[in-house]
């Protein structure tokens, strides 16, 4: 799995996850990716938006982000056409598999989907 955010002010460093993902797991994300850049970008006031699967709305989830003062875009469930994240994750599915592009490895992959970002 590939977690990634953008902005205004430009994009985060991908995160390739392994295993099956839960609150902890996306808080760690979040602290170790999202964070940082809100760092980056001076603190400004700024929005987080992200799908409203279970993981992402958890009562962790949620209380970790109202802890670090990140107010989160609220939106209706199942609209990813509201997300621009998801047109993102077309165009780079594109690049990727452009010219019939297959991979025999894990880090083949990996590159690729690092070079369309």
């Amino acid at each position: 799995m590939v977690w990634a955010a953008f902005g205004f002010n430009g994009q985060v460093g991908l995160a390739f996850l392994d295993g099956r993902q839960n609150s902890p797991k996306y808080i760690e994300t979040l602290e170790n990716h999202l964070m940082p850049f809100a760092e980056n970008i001076g603190g400004r006031n700024w929005e987080y938006q992200h799908d409203n699967v279970p993981t992402h709305t958890s009562s962790a989830t949620k209380n970790d982000l109202n802890s670090k003062n990140v107010t989160v875009l609220e939106w209706p469930p199942m609209s990813p056409d509201l997300n621009p994240i998801e047109n993102v994750w077309g165009i780079m599915y594109r690049k990727v598999y452009e010219n019939g592009g297959q991979f025999y490895s894990v880090n083949a992959l990996k590159t690729s989907i690092e070079s369309a970002w």
